[in-house]
């Protein structure tokens, strides 16, 4: 049992030392600050919002014709003017029928235009009319007083007539007024129309002014228009097929983005736009918000808005449906006086920060404006240069005067070997 007492004393050894360090030593606190300056800038409110491209710089050369290419006046990469002839087709006999119903609804659009603006000449002359039947009219009531033997059913009539003439005059002037645009309108059923001839007839033009892109007919091919049935009327009408497309000089693209039911009134026509792509990743873009679609469309309870962004013009090559990520600025104040948002603490309406003073931190109440991801505004209380804290934490020493374990040990009670 030599071996037990031994151990028995070791143990007493090593009690009494822990027992005398944790007497003897003391355990302090310190806590550091982690601060920032109040300082003057400008605040700058943006939305994030994803998307994709939309629309290209292009306009697609397009056509209803049938029938065999003849000649093709220009190649790809050239340059063409708004109008410029592309090509011309021998039509087919569907062709030719096409064409010849197309320019006969011309025609009629046309005269409409012609009848249109005869319509408002006859208006103004019979307005000057009208203006005479009132005149005289009202002269003939001022002369009752001195026509005798007039009845009451006389005079009467005499009052209607200036009526009727002022009634007729009123509707005349209503219609002239509508003149214009009774004329705009025919003009436009009268260009349409003729678009529509353009459509099927054998001499295909550059629909816009750019250079010719993916043009593949040639001299001998064949081009067949596919058809379609109304569904309301059950008549044939043929489809339009893409020849081509001429890609335009301004380079200029549209994209656009989704944003939530929260974000949606933030945005509005005008406001200015960081874009980044997944195809260009090393490039930044810029544009500007064209419009909000505020009708929205919702999916499984979840409401979006999508927005029209036009980029500012690039030479890179983008096409439809890149993906894009916005950055929309909302807002931009300038000359404020901007606090780290982590240094805030706002409870029951109460906004307060700790600010620094002889050392120490002093809870202070401001009052706070708009902010950002990382700043907040400061209205009122506290100054440009003061130092609030943003941060802190707490750090534990342990200090020991006298150790009684080492004591113990350098004091010739040293343990026996075993």
């Amino acid at each position: 049992m030599k071996w037990f007492y031994k151990f028995a004393f070791v143990l007493a050894i090593v009690g009494l030392g822990y027992f005398g360090y944790t007497k003897l030593s003391t355990t302090t606190s310190a806590v550091s600050y982690q601060t920032a300056k109040v300082t003057k800038g400008t605040l700058v409110t943006s939305i994030a919002a994803t998307g994709s491209i939309t629309s290209g710089n292009t306009t697609n050369i397009s056509t209803k014709a049938s029938g065999a290419v003849t000649k093709v006046y220009v190649k790809n990469g050239d340059a063409v003017k708004k109008g410029q002839k592309i090509l011309d087709i021998t039509l087919d006999s569907d062709g030719i029928e096409r064409r010849s119903s197309a320019w006969q609804e011309y025609l009629k659009a046309k005269e409409a235009v012609v009848a249109a603006t005869k319509d408002k000449q006859d208006l103004s002359i019979q307005i000057w009319k009208d203006k005479q039947a009132i005149i005289d009219a009202e002269e003939s009531i001022d002369n009752i007083e001195e026509l005798t033997g007039l009845t009451d059913a006389e005079k009467h009539q005499k009052e209607e007539a200036v009526a009727q003439s002022k009634l007729g005059f009123d509707v005349n002037a209503a219609k002239f007024a509508n003149a214009d645009s009774a004329i705009s309108a025919a003009k436009i059923k009268e260009n349409a129309a003729y678009l529509d001839y353009q459509d099927v007839s054998g001499s295909i033009v550059s629909p816009a002014a750019g250079i010719i892109n993916n043009l593949t007919l040639t001299a001998g091919s064949t081009m067949t228009a596919s058809t379609s049935q109304s569904t309301t009327t059950g008549s044939t009408y043929a489809s339009s097929q893409n020849i081509g497309f001429i890609r335009s000089a301004n380079n200029q693209y549209q994209a656009k983005v989704s944003l939530t039911e929260v974000d949606a009134p933030k945005v509005q026509a005008g406001q200015k736009v960081n874009i980044t792509m997944d195809a260009h990743s090393d490039k930044a873009f810029t544009g500007t918000v064209l419009a909000v679609d505020v009708s929205g469309s919702s999916s499984s309870g979840v409401s979006s808005y999508p927005a029209t962004i036009l980029m500012d013009a690039t030479e890179l090559a983008i096409y439809p449906n890149m993906s894009v990520s916005a950055t929309i600025i909302t807002d931009i104040e300038s000359d404020v006086l901007l606090a780290n948002s982590t240094a805030i603490t706002t409870s029951n309406g109460e906004s307060t920060v700790q600010v620094m003073k002889d050392g120490k931190p002093v809870t202070t109440i401001i009052e706070i404006g708009g902010s950002n991801d990382t700043q907040t505004i400061i209205v009122s209380g506290i100054s440009e240069g003061d130092t609030i804290v943003t941060g802190s934490s707490t750090s534990i020493k342990n200090s020991n005067t006298t150790s009684a374990f080492s004591n113990t040990r350098q004091g010739g009670m040293g343990m026996p070997g075993l």
